[in-house]
């Protein structure tokens, strides 16, 4: 199947487009930026195949001026930049044929047959390519497949899975949005067959797709499609629970809770306590390994009602989350865990008032204690946080005068 599309190409693609062709080859883009605009969703970044070898391209490509990375380059792929700004990347990859793989990586070996690189892809909406004059180029129909809402693996499924099983927790990420007819049968079969393999997973590439899972909607959906089929024990090491999901909205891509609102859905999914196996197991930086430690610690239900907004009296929820803004703790998700295990709707829009919050200081510092007398070590340490609390608890509004004089 072959029409036109008003694709929204960019300027470094069409420079792609053009070398290509300069070179007697042919380039297309690929993957899920066609899939997402074909399906009326706002396009990603652009990844573009290349019909020649990526060696080949990448010295053309730097000829014209071109910043290549060699990302990938064992796997047939680079990374293309029009200058040190990563917003400008395209991903590069050769047309190819995996000839060797051990569900983790593959051993790629160029081909100039555009249908056998289609044939390589995961899922058919995903092998669908825009060429330079805008023709779209269908050869496993998955153009149908997005119209119907059917996700399905290339060829045969398990197959598929053996060769990577990172796409095992891919099928369970775009089931939600891009399989409304159900999921795939064959898909289901291979999951449960082959589940054992993701315990081979990296940390790194099973905490990237959970990512993008727990920020998207419909996560309840693939979360429960990971625990049917045994995924998640393979992949964690831990069964995870959808269900109180309900109770806590998508994050979505930006403002304050974005960047480690997955961890908060992801504390709630998993068992209470687990947050250190999960942080090693995932390979977490040190920032997200005790976020998610101290938010599945603070974020108990008892402390919901605490936090919750409040019309009358605003200062409950900011004497409650003082401290913990105190400590670097974002205590908007602190509310949200807590809310959401008590079983109660997160609000997001005061979970974000709450990571917002710009809280006082208080007017009593180490320094001051100092002064009047009191010796430095852990006894000051103690005084201060008495003190902190007092002032806490007027709702910050005792004076340096009126706390100093109950020392």
């Amino acid at each position: 199947m072959v029409d036109k599309t008003e694709f929204p190409i960019p300027p470094l693609a069409k420079q792609i487009f053009l070398l290509a062709a300069a070179a007697g080859s042919e380039a297309r883009i690929v993957g899920g930026a066609v899939r997402d605009f074909l399906a009326g969703r706002p396009a990603g970044d652009i990844d573009m195949a290349v019909a020649m070898p990526i060696e080949h391209a990448s010295e053309i490509f730097r000829k014209a001026g071109l910043n290549v990375i060699e990302s990938g380059i064992q796997h047939g792929t680079v990374t293309v930049q029009t200058d040190s700004s990563i917003a400008s990347a395209i991903e590069v990859t050769q047309t190819r044929i995996d000839v060797e793989t051990d569900g983790r990586h593959a051993t790629v070996e160029f081909s100039f047959d555009w249908e056998q690189d289609a044939r390589r892809r995961d899922f058919t909406i995903n092998a669908i390519y825009v060429c330079a004059d805008g023709s779209i180029v269908d050869p496993l129909g998955g153009r149908a497949d997005l119209h119907v809402g059917c996700l399905r693996f290339v060829g045969n499924a398990g197959q598929r899975v053996r060769e990577d099983a990172l796409r095992m927790l891919r099928y369970c990420r775009l089931m939600p949005a891009f399989a409304s007819c159900g999921p795939d049968l064959n898909a289901v079969k291979a999951l449960r067959d082959h589940a054992n393999l993701a315990a081979a997973l990296s940390g790194e590439r099973i905490a990237a797709e959970l990512k993008r899972l727990l920020t998207a909607q419909g996560a309840s959906d693939g979360i429960s499609l990971m625990n049917a089929c045994g995924v998640d024990m393979a992949a964690l090491g831990i069964p995870l629970v959808a269900s109180p999901l309900v109770h806590f909205p998508a994050i979505g891509q930006s403002g304050p809770l974005s960047a480690q609102g997955w961890l908060a859905r992801l504390a709630l999914i998993m068992p209470a306590g687990s947050a250190g196996p999960i942080a090693k197991r995932l390979c977490l930086s040190r920032r997200d390994a005790r976020c998610l430690s101290s938010i599945d610690h603070i974020g108990v239900p008892e402390l919901a009602p605490t936090l919750a907004p409040q019309t009358d009296d605003p200062t409950i929820w900011q004497r409650a989350v003082w401290a913990l803004l105190r400590d670097g703790i974002n205590a908007g998700l602190v509310y949200a865990l807590a809310t959401a295990r008590a079983g109660v709707n997160v609000d997001l829009v005061h979970a974000t008032n709450i990571a917002c919050w710009d809280p006082p200081r208080c007017p009593i510092s180490g320094a001051d204690l100092l002064s009047h007398g009191v010796d430095n070590g852990p006894a000051l340490g103690e005084m201060l946080r008495a003190i902190e609390q007092t002032w806490v608890g007027s709702s910050f509004t005792l004076t340096r005068k009126e706390l100093l004089a109950g020392l």
